[in-house]
């Protein structure tokens, strides 16, 4: 995808790996060493090689093949760098692929979890793909599997008009990331501005995200069949309310 392959490079810088992530998922027991997961988004792998260390297998998935080049490299770094527990870690393995090749690509009830966070989901296009992608996340599921949505919580950025979210910014690069509304409600034009700080670069991306409504979401992931659900309003586990930035929703097949 061309709006991730211009920020590869830089893209731990922008969003480093947040242990809360790994707890989040553990905390609901499901790891183990002869457990299955899949990470559908999972960009430069940061979050999928540390959770190698609490599942026996990990899969990762994403379209960007820049990403993934960047994922293979730090796997080879992650492993030289854990030589004295290596019968401690799970196997991995990168994949270029898309949120629409789950049930061409892996066989039915092969996954203890299915994650997807980022804020990948709302890079399908419609609705009905993300019901197509929820339907074959199901399939691929183990019955008792875990399924690990996270998203922006559309509600509150639509509710309240908002023009963006905050800058993310460190000594290296400075992210702005800008918010257009177009006639159609269910489609934000996210636009991006990266700055290099060293080199006074600057790189500037646009693209379409699909605005799910965290409702919208919940009723789609209830009518395929999944249970259990969990709502969220971050990695803490805190509950969901209107005002949480993310929405994060659990639930099992």
């Amino acid at each position: 995808m061309k709006f991730y392959t211009g920020i590869a490079a830089f893209y731990d810088d922008i969003f480093p790996y947040n242990p809360q992530q790994k707890a989040f998922v553990e905390s609901f027991g499901i790891h183990s060493y002869k457990a299955t997961l899949l990470d559908v988004g999972c960009g430069t792998g940061s979050l999928s090689l540390n959770l190698s260390e609490s599942f026996g297998t990990l899969i990762g998935i994403d379209t960007d093949k820049e990403m993934l080049r960047l994922a293979k490299i730090k796997a080879m770094e992650f492993k030289a760098g854990r030589r004295e527990n290596l019968e401690e870690l799970g196997n991995w393995v990168f994949l270029q692929k898309g949120m629409l090749d789950l049930g061409t690509e892996f066989v039915p009830g092969s996954f203890n979890a299915v994650l997807c966070f980022g804020n990948t989901l709302v890079h399908l296009s419609t609705q009905e793909e993300v019901s197509s992608f929820l339907h074959q996340a199901y399939e691929i599921l183990m019955p008792g599997g875990c399924l690990m949505i996270q998203i922006i919580n559309y509600d509150r950025i639509i509710g309240q008009g908002l023009k963006g979210l905050p800058a993310l910014e460190n000594e290296n690069i400075k992210f702005e990331r800008i918010y257009h509304y177009d006639s159609d409600p269910s489609v934000i034009s996210f636009q991006t501005k990266l700055t290099l700080k060293e080199s006074g670069g600057v790189i500037e991306n646009e693209i379409p995200l699909l605005a799910i409504l965290p409702g919208q979401l919940k009723e789609i992931i209830e009518e395929l069949g999944f249970a259990d659900l969990l709502e969220f309003g971050n990695f803490k586990k805190d509950p969901f309310t209107k005002d949480s930035q993310l929405y994060i929703v659990v639930a099992k097949k």
